[in-house]
């Protein structure tokens, strides 16, 4: 009996052990915020933006930015916003032990002024890294080189804080080091907060808001205070800046559950998206008989166009852009041409396309498509673009001829869109097709703000794409668009600009 009794006391003594490894005392693990614009190593806690050249390396490594930033000194976070906008900051949870934090809980009440507290709860994301092994080709200078890179974030609903409560499937448990995302020797779990000033006056009257974010891990805790200054102006409830993004079939081929999350995920972040690829199905007898089954197009688009998709009927509770139609649509016409895909509509390659019954039938098209779009789309909101990817980067005479064909049938027949070029076009090819365009896409490698604003003044509309940095012609296509591992400036120098 006394043997049995040594074995249990043992047992509690070494399940109190294990109690004790699990959740180490909260001055083994600690809490620090960062700025949301700069990028942080959780394997080496290292600040990864540090290494651009452009960074006064002096001032860089003088403080700590984990113990001191310009929105975090040390012991409280100090915020400043507008209403109807997003502030993000990033809370970092590092520990100092070899031993794995599990059931890590991360809580944040609403922000409170005086008896008016905010009416949107701060929303959470975990950062997933991804590891660069071999700096990104082309760009030797430019390559913040080799590590962990915080990238996509993953809303905290796909995320257990407590797994002892999920059942029947799999879990992504919160956790230090983290089980999924297998980051070697890592030092620091990296959660991104972002907080949704509520447009209305009276829902976010200026004046400085408090709450506070806490970890808790098993019976220890620990919490910041953050301070927001709410100042006294909104930003525009549309989105005037129409930044958007173009992918051929990125959208038409999602199932609409996805479609609409993706469009309301890109309007809470002010950036509008296009994809040509929309295309009703057409039917054609002759040069003159057509017929368009408008039904699967109107019920999949009708409520992008009225701003419906972006109201609570929808799910879309709150954000920028409440009630406002989307902000840009590319129309599904095209021509055959340099990728070998069939017009729409199909009227054959270049030596038939103005054959008399083939121009009647690319007319009669586009004047039912007008027709029928017109009480739909509200082209003072949703700037209509017709975008003919045949043409697209053509660099001919041949091709800048069809260019202004088009455009000219466009302006009489459609004068509501704007018919648009996409390329690095030189003096001799613009000097042909200007006065037959109305938007210009240029390749940054072209983009000339002297030379673009004479057209600017002719009331074209230029755009930019291609990459922000450029090292060599094996990027010259997107380049730094794609790449993880060069500098911030590359992906937000457009919008901070703005």
């Amino acid at each position: 009996m006394i043997k049995v009794l040594k074995i249990f006391l043992m047992g509690l003594l070494m399940q109190s052990c294990n109690i004790s490894d699990k959740y180490p005392d909260s001055g083994n693990w600690t809490l620090s915020v960062l700025p949301s614009s700069i990028r942080m190593d959780p394997s080496t806690n290292g600040i990864i933006d540090y290494r651009f050249d452009a960074v006064n390396q002096t001032l860089a490594l003088a403080k700590d930015p984990l113990k001191t930033n310009w929105i975090f000194d040390g012991k409280q976070v100090s915020l400043h916003a507008a209403r109807g906008e997003y502030i993000s900051f990033q809370l970092v949870l590092t520990n100092n032990t070899d031993i794995p934090l599990k059931g890590i809980m991360v809580a944040m009440s609403p922000f409170k002024h005086q008896d008016l507290e905010l009416n949107i709860d701060p929303e959470f994301f975990l950062e997933w890294a991804v590891e660069v092994i071999t700096p990104s080709t082309g760009y030797p200078e430019a390559s913040l080189g080799e590590g962990w890179y915080p990238d996509a974030l993953i809303p905290f609903n796909y995320v257990q804080m407590d797994s002892t409560k999920v059942r029947r499937r799999w879990t992504f448990p919160l956790e230090l080091p983290d089980f999924n995302n297998r980051i070697d020797h890592q030092k620091s779990l990296i959660i991104w907060v972002d907080q949704y000033i509520p447009f209305l006056y009276e829902d976010a009257v200026p004046g400085i808001y408090s709450t506070r974010i806490s970890v808790s891990i098993g019976d220890q805790s620990q919490e910041i205070p953050v301070q927001l200054n709410v100042w006294d102006f909104a930003v525009p409830n549309e989105n005037k800046l129409k930044a958007s993004l173009q992918h051929e079939g990125f959208l038409s081929n999602m199932d609409e559950k996805q479609e609409l999350a993706t469009y309301q995920l890109f309007k809470r972040n002010r950036i509008s998206l296009m994809d040509p690829t929309y295309k009703p199905d057409l039917q054609i007898s002759g040069s003159d008989k057509i017929h368009i089954n408008w039904e699967p197009f109107d019920s999949r688009l009708r409520k992008y166009f009225t701003g419906k998709a972006f109201t609570s009927e929808y799910g879309y509770e709150y954000g920028p852009g409440i009630g406002e139609p989307l902000e840009a649509f590319i129309l599904p016409f095209n021509v055959y041409g340099k990728h070998g895909d069939a017009g729409w509509p199909d009227t054959g390659k270049p030596d038939v396309e103005r054959d008399p019954e083939n121009i009647t039938l690319y007319r009669n098209v586009i004047r039912e498509v007008r027709n029928h779009l017109q009480p739909m789309i509200d082209p003072q909101k949703t700037e209509l673009t017709v975008y003919l990817n045949g043409l697209d980067e053509s660099y001919f005479p041949e091709a800048w001829d069809r260019m202004v064909y088009y455009g000219e049938i466009f302006k009489n027949d459609y004068p509501e869109v704007r018919f648009r070029i996409d390329g690095s076009y030189s003096e001799e090819a613009m000097s042909v097709v200007k006065n037959s365009i109305k938007s210009w896409a240029s390749h940054t490698i072209n983009y000339d703000i002297d030379k673009l604003r004479k057209y600017q003044e002719m009331g074209i509309e230029d755009w930019i794409y291609g990459p922000m940095l450029y090292e060599s012609k094996v990027n010259s296509w997107v380049g730094s668009s794609t790449f993880i591992d060069l500098p911030l400036v590359n992906d937000r120098t457009i919008s901070w600009s703005c």
